[in-house]
């Protein structure tokens, strides 16, 4: 009887459209987290170079940004369907959604994939003597380097930051004309 009860206030609290929207927005960006890590870890293990740079007296590999870049760009793709189709459930112009959808993801990705990524692996590997490749922990025979302790604690800014530019300013919803006509009396 109990969980027939918090089944019920499940499907209530679903029936709530912001929360809907936030469960959904929640699953897809933790999908597109999965795209983006999954995409990161394949180029990783396959190209193999380096580009050192020395940043303030602190050598960096700038080869782990680029591919970080492309993961983001495979990631991007997968955000904005899913954005537009099972989350925001708008109309608008695709090519206008897609162009503001970019340019907010630009300033993320600049801000907190470019910048607090690098920042990141630059005071892991300098400062506190954690070389990007050394192995943090093995999971199901995956080995996880420790570049993946940055790429989590910038993708929660980054989850952040993507729902409030989606909200604000990219899948905005028209109003009804019923909804912007004042009350009669």
């Amino acid at each position: 009887m109990a969980q027939e009860n918090e089944s019920s206030k499940i499907k209530a609290l679903m029936k709530n459209e912001k929360i809907r929207e936030l469960f959904w927005y929640f699953v897809f960006g933790v999908l597109t987290t999965v795209v983006n890590f999954i995409a990161f870890a394949i180029l990783r293990n396959t190209l193999h170079a380096e580009w050192p740079v020395n940043i303030f007296g602190w050598s960096f590999d700038l080869f782990v940004t680029f591919l970080n870049s492309i993961a983001w760009v495979v990631a991007i793709v997968f955000a904005y369907v899913t954005n537009k189709l099972f989350v925001f459930h708008t109309k608008g112009n695709v090519v206008k959604e897609f162009i503001s959808f970019v340019v907010a993801r630009l300033f993320t990705f600049f801000a907190f994939e470019v910048g607090m990524f690098s920042l990141g692996v630059m005071v892991m590997e300098n400062a506190l003597h954690m070389p990007e490749d050394d192995i943090l922990i093995e999971l199901f025979g995956f080995k996880i380097a420790n570049v993946f302790i940055i790429k989590i604690i910038v993708a929660v800014f980054v989850v952040v930051a993507n729902y409030i530019f989606s909200k604000l300013f990219i899948f905005k919803k028209k109003k009804d004309s019923k909804e912007e006509a004042p009350a009669e009396t």
